[in-house]
């Protein structure tokens, strides 16, 4: 779990992903379930998204009785790490203060997250010069 991986999902498996990050592991059926109270969904194309997601390597599972058991692979950070570092790369040029920016002027930042922020940014200063 430690590899760093290039993940790129689509709206579809990120949904499968973020169920199975809650639930551990789901069948088909569990997955299909979940997935229902948001998007219904047949099984036959829950059943695709899952086994995309297995060749991938993002997702992982075994037999149980007559079912397969999924389970995901990769945690949930390295998926936003790895969609967000795509994103910036992609979209804003690798230019952090470009994505901040875009955050800030739409309105998708609130007072108190911009603090939090600054926390961050001076415990992050504090640790550099520490080293």
């Amino acid at each position: 779990m430690n590899k760093k991986k290039n993940i790129k999902l689509s709206q579809s498996q990120l949904g499968v992903m973020k169920i199975l990050w809650q639930q551990g592991q789901c069948s088909v059926s569990q997955v299909r379930q979940h997935l229902n109270e948001l998007k219904p969904l047949a099984p036959t194309t829950v059943a695709t998204v899952l086994k995309r997601l297995e060749e991938k390597g993002i997702v992982g599972f075994e037999k149980q009785g007559r079912q397969y058991m999924y389970f995901a692979l990769v945690s949930e950070e390295q998926v936003q790490s790895s969609m967000l570092g795509n994103l910036l790369t992609h979209l804003f040029n690798g230019k952090a203060e470009t994505l901040v920016h875009h955050l800030v002027d739409q309105e998708q930042v609130s007072a108190e997250d911009i603090e939090k922020i600054k926390a961050l940014l001076d415990q992050n200063r504090r640790t550099d010069n520490e080293s």
